[in-house]
Parts: C-alpha cells; sequence; structure tokens
C-alpha cells in the first residue's frame, strides 16, 4: 500500500513535481522528502524563499499524514524559520505527533545537507475516512 500511495503524490501532486520535491521514504506516520536547491528557489536576499520551505514541508507533512490510507487535509499550519542557507540539497523529515481518529498533527523539520536545522512545522489535519488507494 505504501508503494502505490508514493506513486499516486508522484503523479498526482504537480506542484511537488514542479517544485523538484523527491520522496525518499514513507511509512505509517512518516515520510521524508529531499530537494536541490536551485536559484530560483532564492528570494531577494539570496535566501531560500520562505515560501518554498513552508511548500516542502506541507508536502512531506501531507505524505506522512495521508500514509494509512486515510485522506487527511490541512486544518491548520505553522513554520518557525532557524537558518538561511542558498545552495545545497534539503530534507524535510515528518512525523505524526497524534493519530487522533478524525484529527491527526504531525511535525515536520527541514534540515540542510550538514545536517543544521533549517525549520520547525507543525501542521493539523481531519481525517475524512476515505481511502486514497486501493489496498
Amino acid at each position: 500500500m505504501l508503494k502505490k500511495l508514493k506513486s499516486l503524490f508522484e503523479k498526482k501532486d504537480r506542484f511537488a513535481k514542479l517544485l523538484g520535491f523527491e520522496i525518499v521514504d514513507i511509512q505509517a506516520g512518516y515520510a521524508k522528502v529531499e530537494v536541490d536547491v536551485r536559484d530560483e528557489y532564492l528570494n531577494g536576499a539570496d535566501v531560500i524563499h520562505g515560501g518554498f520551505l513552508f511548500s516542502l514541508a506541507d508536502y512531506a507533512f501531507a505524505i506522512a499524514s495521508n500514509s494509512k490510507n486515510n485522506l487527511s487535509l490541512s486544518i491548520n499550519s505553522n513554520i518557525t524559520f532557524h537558518k538561511a542557507i542558498s545552495s545545497g540539497k534539503i530534507y524535510a523529515i515528518a512525523q505524526e505527533i497524534k493519530d487522533g481518529k478524525n484529527v491527526a498533527s504531525c511535525e515536520v523539520k527541514i534540515y540542510d545537507d550538514k545536517e543544521n536545522l533549517l525549520a520547525t512545522f507543525v501542521g493539523t489535519v481531519f481525517r475524512k475516512g476515505i481511502k486514497l488507494v486501493n489496498e
């Protein structure tokens, strides 16, 4: 089932594809997504745009939240930026911190390739009770 979910996200999330996000790992309540920083991801201060980091975290959050094959849609998200960088590979690790029947939460941490913490994201989803893929 996890392979089917991975394939679903890779095919259907066109925005993540546009941004070059790659799913590295998916497990129940967990996801790791990485991307190589490109020049067009930088803001006017020549560091990664906050919206880009939010999008990376949000994608990892979506994968982890939906990894149990229950359509889960974000109802709240928050991000804190810790460090700015301009190049290299970055990755987001999403881990479920609360798995409720109707509401669940995840924490996502974004790191650079030297394992410096760039941002911390916390999100909450509503579980719809609809399967994403046939098992």
